[in-house]
């Protein structure tokens, strides 16, 4: 579903469903992206994102790789891995992407967060805004609010006294 022609034809039907249901207040279209994705996949999205149909990319959904250094008993399942092994490769396609956008599209930094510096890692990567899911479920509702809590110390102490100064910094 990521190749370009097939992302263009689905984004299409998507925007203009959404266009003809609530034209006056049509909601914000944006394509989550998976992990497994090749240099010209990243390059394709990125194009895409760029033009008028897409408002943002979520990067990333689940990956179907297993890292060798799982050691959960069913680490050899089949499906969508996601949560910490999910952090370091969907930093870097999230990074690829804002490098292949020239940091013109809004990216949602998602995968592996856990902490205000995974947050943090998402924000200088390129992201505008992160979204967890796999910690809340391990560590519960007050982890939102010590994530703000430790990346509010990050910022300050780099300087930053928003996070959209620091959205891209590792590419600066």
């Amino acid at each position: 579903m990521q190749s370009k022609a097939q992302l263009e034809d689905l984004i299409a039907k998507v925007r203009e469903a959404l266009d003809a249901a609530v034209p006056a207040t049509t909601p914000p279209l944006l394509v989550k992206v998976a992990p497994d994705l090749t240099d010209d996949d990243i390059k394709d999205i990125a194009d895409i994102a760029k033009g008028p149909m897409v408002d943002g990319l979520i990067a990333t959904n689940t990956t179907i790789d297993r890292p060798d250094n799982l050691k959960s008993i069913f680490k050899a399942e089949t499906g969508g891995l996601s949560g910490q092994p999910l952090m370091a490769p969907s930093t870097k396609i999230l990074s690829d992407l804002y490098s292949a956008s020239g940091g013109t599209v809004p990216l949602i930094g998602v995968g592996g967060i856990a902490s205000g510096a995974d947050a943090y890692a998402k924000i200088r990567a390129g992201a505008s805004l992160v979204q967890l899911y796999s910690a809340m479920v391990y560590e519960g509702p007050a982890l939102p609010g010590r994530i703000c809590r430790d990346l509010a110390k990050l910022l300050k102490r780099d300087g930053f006294t928003s996070v959209k100064e620091a959205v891209g910094a590792d590419h600066r």
